[in-house]
């Protein structure tokens, strides 16, 4: 586990963490809630109620902003089916309902062989983009909708401390990952390699690069939620497991 039991808060619930670039939070002894800037999100995390409670929360929360979505984060698997008869339902792709929080205090090894570097551009942001995208997890309804929002995605995350970044292979973008910063590390996130570059370390590459980014920042600390494709390389390089994590989604299905 990791020393620090902070990191392990910040791993359960990142957007508890997160910088306030959204309409409004509501930070309550039971739940996080925070809203995004164009209201059609709601983030919910760090659920302290009971399973009898479910109910009467979901409905308090989601009167926050009836139109929004809303992404439910937990470790606590006694809540999942409660929230699902509340009305909750697993998140639309490319996210899954099940996934392992990871985190590390620890110097990831370099990987001289790779190049890394930051995306500056729109042009750029295209590239991690299109990368991202290359992804079997994504749809083609998802991919359609992330294109067609890619400009204010754009000017969201060049907002958002943290960053993206991109690796390449004999000059060719290959891979791109991205980050979240806060006063507790990095939210590492997107992280997307091309079929035909697996294998050949950009993954770890990208790792360090958001490492040395972290450690910049003077918070040296990464947390990741990660698919079981990327655990075994994230504990390759120092991660901790920290446990399993569950996501449902509710409100009316909005993919843009």
């Amino acid at each position: 586990m990791p020393t620090s039991t902070a990191l392990r808060a910040f791993a359960e619930a990142p957007g508890a963490y997160f910088p306030l670039l959204g309409a409004e939070v509501v930070d309550d002894e039971r739940f996080h809630v925070s809203v995004s800037r164009d209201r059609k999100w709601i983030n919910v995390c760090r659920l302290a109620f009971s399973p009898e409670e479910t109910g009467a929360i979901f409905d308090e929360i989601h009167a926050v902003e009836p139109a929004a979505v809303a992404s439910w984060i937990t470790p606590r698997a006694d809540l999942v089916e409660a929230l699902r008869n509340a009305g909750a339902r697993d998140p639309g792709p490319p996210l899954l309902p099940q996934f392992t929080a990871l985190a590390t205090e620890q110097e990831p090894p370099a990987r001289g062989d790779v190049e890394v570097r930051r995306v500056e551009s729109f042009d750029d942001f295209v590239l991690a983009l299109d990368l991202e995208l290359s992804s079997e997890n994504w749809t083609d309804e998802a991919r359609a909708a992330r294109r067609a929002d890619m400009h204010e995605t754009y000017a969201r995350r060049r907002e958002q401390p943290g960053g993206m970044w991109l690796a390449f292979l004999d000059g060719r973008a290959v891979a791109s990952a991205g980050a979240i910063a806060c006063s507790a590390g990095l939210f590492l996130g997107g992280a997307a390699t091309h079929p035909d570059a697996r294998g050949r370390g950009c993954y770890r590459a990208l790792i360090r690069a958001r490492w040395d980014e972290a450690v910049r920042l003077g918070t040296p600390a990464l947390v990741v939620h990660a698919q079981e494709t990327s655990r075994p390389i994230l504990e390759s390089v120092g991660f901790e497991r920290i446990g399993t994590l569950y996501e449902l989604e509710s409100g009316p299905v909005n993919r843009a």
